[in-house]
């Protein structure tokens, strides 16, 4: 027996009119008589009231009408899948907020100003050359900052380069620990802070230090000076100004 015909014998078992059955259902007249001709089926929810009203089984009320389990189990399927995305889509929707409001927070951290006027925004996303060499040994020298990394460049009119290879070997490890070995090298894992009048630059192999003399000028420990070129980074430029050094 096919759900239409189990409706329209339970409804008449219980003495209903089709109206009275929809004004119980809240649906209509027409959708009552669409059941019970087969035309279309109840949804799921629909189902269930009936089968409390009815006081049968909800399988025994579908069982048999396999048009009706195969349509219960596409929806019920599709039902399942949207819980899933709407779960997968509110967890990435929480995780990109924390993002922002990481974000937001560390930028405002970064914003905040030591007593002397000091922030790490000062140094986040700024492009460096020397101003000025005590000892006259760079031909250029550029420092770009951008938010995760710092790309460095030193050309030297002259390097000094006696003593044994132990020595220079031991030189040329403290000079790119302290960005000054000759030639374009990056490094990742940039943090900025601030003491006094300092920024310390610590990143990835790298450890630098600079007093601020104004605000377009900073000075490492080695009295060698930067100017401030420009209020973002120009790590592409650098590494073309690198690729040139090169050739």
């Amino acid at each position: 027996m096919d759900l239409g015909k189990k409706l329209k014998d339970k409804r008449l078992e219980a003495e209903f009119t089709q109206q009275e059955l929809a004004d119980r259902l809240h649906v209509s007249r027409q959708t009552i008589s669409s059941w019970e001709v087969g035309r279309t089926f109840p949804d799921l929810t629909t189902l269930v009231s009936l089968s409390d009203l009815y006081e049968i089984p909800l399988d025994d009320l579908v069982k048999e009408d396999f048009r009706l389990v195969d349509d219960i189990t596409r929806k019920v399927t599709r039902s399942e899948r949207r819980k899933v995305t709407n779960i997968v889509l509110t967890l990435l929707l929480i995780a990109a907020s924390a993002a922002l409001v990481f974000l937001a927070y560390q930028n405002h951290l970064n914003n905040q100003s030591n007593p002397y006027g000091l922030h790490p925004n000062d140094i986040y996303d700024s492009h460096w050359e020397v101003h000025y060499d005590p000892e006259r040994r760079h031909n250029q020298g550029f420092l770009s900052f951008d938010r995760n990394s710092a790309v460095l460049v030193n050309q030297y009119d002259r390097w000094p380069s006696e003593g044994s290879l132990q020595a220079v070997e031991e030189r040329a490890d403290e000079n790119l620990s302290s960005g000054m070995e000759a030639g374009l090298h990056e490094f990742d894992d940039l943090s900025i802070e601030v003491y006094g009048q300092h920024y310390i630059v610590t990143a990835d192999g790298l450890l630098m230090e600079f007093t601020r003399l104004s605000d377009t000028i900073i000075r490492r420990a080695d009295g060698i000076e930067y100017r401030k070129v420009l209020d973002e980074h120009a790590h592409d430029s650098m590494h073309w100004i690198g690729e040139q050094m090169y050739e």
